[in-house]
């Protein structure tokens, strides 16, 4: 957990705490604020292979403009078999 997001959750936790003192039915506890942080970080096997796709593109580009088509041709091959997967 980072410094930001310890303050972050300390500062909430304050909140709600006083809010539970003063309405104990309003108070979140802080656990919405480690919710969305958990659901961020969750990345998908979608996300790794749209990632995967991206670099190899840079890389397929890279061998385009150095002229090495046999590479790029297996490059490309890979990229599309990627695309069929999502």
């Amino acid at each position: 957990m980072s410094e930001e997001e310890y303050q972050a959750l300390y500062n909430r936790i304050k909140k709600d705490l006083y809010e539970e003192f003063l309405d104990p039915e309003t108070a979140t506890y802080g656990l919405d604020v480690i919710n969305n942080d958990v659901y961020e970080s969750i990345k998908t096997p979608e996300d790794d292979i749209k990632e995967e796709i991206k670099n190899l593109k840079l890389i397929l580009q890279e061998y385009l403009v150095t002229e090495e088509y046999e590479k790029a041709a297996v490059i490309n091959q890979r990229i599309n078999y990627l695309q069929k997967k999502l």
